[in-house]
C-alpha cells in the first residue's frame, strides 16, 4: 500500500462485496431497520470436506456483514478487531444461506467508537448453522 493512499480506501476489490473483483462473490446487502442481511448459495468450489461448505467461509461471511452494519445503519466505516465464531451445523454445497448482523447491548449509536455486533447464518428453513460475536472499531 502506498503511503499516499488512505489506509481504509474502498477500491471495490473486496472478495466478498467488491464489484470489480472478477473472482469475488459480489454480495449485496439489504438494510432492515438496525440489521442488515445478505444471501449466498454455498458453492462446490468453496467446500472443505466433500460437499460441505468450508467453515472459514461462514466466518468470512459473518465478518463481512458485521463490518457493513455500522456503515449501512450509521454511515460510518469500521474494521473487525475481534471475532468469536461458533459453527453449529454443516452447510451442504448448493444450499442457500442467509447471513444477518445486528448490534448487541444497545451499541450502535452515532458516537460509538467500538461496536459489539452479532451475526447469524441460517438455512432457508431457518436452521441456524453458525453464530458470531465481534468487536468492530470505527475508522476514518
Amino acid at each position: 500500500m502506498s503511503d499516499k493512499k488512505a489506509a481504509w480506501e474502498d477500491d471495490h476489490w473486496c472478495y466478498v462485496c467488491g464489484d470489480r473483483n472478477p473472482e469475488g462473490m459480489k454480495l449485496r446487502f439489504e438494510t432492515k431497520g438496525r440489521e442488515i442481511e445478505t444471501c449466498y448459495r454455498a458453492e462446490k468450489r468453496h467446500q472443505g470436506y466433500r460437499d460441505v461448505l468450508h467453515g472459514g467461509f461462514l466466518a468470512m461471511l459473518m465478518d463481512e456483514v458485521m463490518v457493513h452494519l455500522p456503515y449501512r445503519v450509521l454511515g460510518t466505516w469500521s474494521v473487525t478487531a475481534e471475532m468469536n465464531v461458533r459453527l453449529i451445523k454443516p452447510v451442504p454445497t448448493g444450499e442457500k444461506v442467509r447471513v444477518r448482523a445486528f448490534f448487541l447491548d444497545g451499541d450502535g449509536t452515532e458516537k460509538s467508537r467500538l461496536f459489539r455486533i452479532g451475526a447469524e447464518c441460517s438455512l432457508q428453513d431457518g436452521t441456524v448453522v453458525a453464530r458470531a460475536e465481534g468487536k468492530c472499531v470505527r475508522v476514518s
